[in-house]
């Protein structure tokens, strides 16, 4: 079963990388992400580099499933995060995949369900594997951990954005605020999730993937919308400002240190 599931897990990245590289060429509905995105702009959505993380996300979560195949079939002593991920892991990126799908044929309402699906198996996936909240070897936090965090927390912006970018299609109006004060809201919504991932369940690399999304909502809007672009600094000073301090206060059950200080992470 172990090496069945490596086996899928690695082979649920692949079609994802896949999926998204076609997409790129337009092939899908003719059209791509980026086209759908432009058409649905929306005052959240961050500056167009902030995308690119999706390389480093896809790099890391190739990486974590090879490994994972590694453990399977060399009877590794690391193969309990694959038997408790189940199958979430792989429904994760299938879902990524039905997303992309989802929003170059503009099902835009779909498209947000399908991203807090996503984000919903990512949670239980790292319920699953008490993720970030014991003292787990270097190997496990290389290549289980910061791959899921990393994934886990663009998905928990981007589900903001699609939000958004649902509203922007039905006409919403936004009620009694503002198109900027709603997107100061939502900013404000960011930081607090990451807030509760950084000190419910230790997770300062989730968080650090908010502080790279804000800086980029700040760059993208400092020379035309100025309280969003310092609002977004804001956010992502105080995401940092507590990134450093929970480290700091938890330094000794960090690899890197415990490594420096002749301890075996």
């Amino acid at each position: 079963m172990i090496k069945k599931l490596a086996v899928l897990n690695f082979l649920s990245v692949l079609l994802n990388i896949a999926l998204n590289f076609y997409a790129q060429t337009g092939r899908i509905n003719n059209t791509t992400i980026g086209e759908i995105s432009d058409k649905y702009s929306n005052l959240f959505t961050p500056a167009d580099y902030a995308f690119s993380i999706w390389g480093l996300i896809y790099f890391s979560l190739l990486a974590s499933s090879i490994f994972m195949v590694y453990q399977a079939y060399t009877d590794g002593k690391y193969t309990s995060f694959i038997k408790n991920t189940s199958i979430w892991f792989i429904v994760a990126n299938i879902g990524t995949g039905l997303w992309i799908v989802a929003w170059l044929y503009e099902f835009t309402g779909m498209s947000v369900v399908i991203m807090f699906l996503i984000m919903a198996k990512l949670l239980k996936l790292i319920i699953n594997n008490d993720m970030e909240i014991w003292d787990a070897p270097l190997k496990v936090i290389a290549f289980y951990w910061w791959p899921i965090c990393l994934f886990s927390g663009w998905i928990a912006v981007a589900s903001i954005a699609n939000m958004a970018a649902w509203l922007i299609e039905i006409g919403w109006d936004g009620a009694i605020f503002s198109e900027i004060e709603w997107t100061m809201i939502m900013i404000c919504v960011a930081v607090i999730i990451n807030l509760l991932m950084i000190y419910l369940r230790n997770m300062r690399e989730f968080a650090a993937v908010g502080v790279w999304a804000l800086i980029a909502i700040f760059v993208r809007h400092i020379e035309n919308e100025n309280l969003i672009a310092y609002t977004a600094i804001a956010g992502a000073i105080l995401l940092l400002l507590n990134i450093s301090y929970h480290g700091y206060k938890n330094r000794k059950t960090n690899p890197v240190y415990r490594l420096f200080h002749g301890e075996k992470p």
